[in-house]
């Protein structure tokens, strides 16, 4: 993380730390938990008790809010407004690419168009 603070704030980074970890609680209802101190790793974990532990249908599938988590980050970051250029930029980065079949998301075109975004 502190490759993308500028060397001048890095003595600040954990005050900056703290305030982002605030508003992704806040927009996101999730917690920044630290996983590893001793290499600073960190995970997010939801604080909403989602139905059928995020699975997409009751029983069926591994938890898809990860997937989606991560779409409305991408979202979030850009200012509120992300090109589906932008979001399959970062998921390829995850190794998550559309047209091809992912160990937990399955078709991750399919499951962002018609599993997630409701069309009414």
């Amino acid at each position: 993380m502190l490759q993308i603070i500028h060397p001048r704030y890095h003595h600040r980074f954990a005050e900056i730390l703290k305030r982002a970890s605030e508003h992704i609680e806040a927009v996101f209802a999730v917690d920044l938990k630290e996983v590893d101190s001793t290499i600073h790793s960190y995970d997010l974990v939801s604080k909403l008790n989602l139905p059928s532990y995020g699975r997409v249908w009751d029983g069926r599938g591994l938890p898809k809010t990860g997937l989606l988590m991560t779409v409305l980050g991408v979202i979030f970051v850009k200012g509120d407004c992300a090109t589906e250029e932008d979001i399959w930029k970062f998921l390829n980065m995850m190794r998550v690419h559309a047209g091809r079949k992912h160990i937990i998301y399955g078709e991750p075109r399919k499951l962002i168009t018609r599993e997630l975004v409701t069309m009414e």
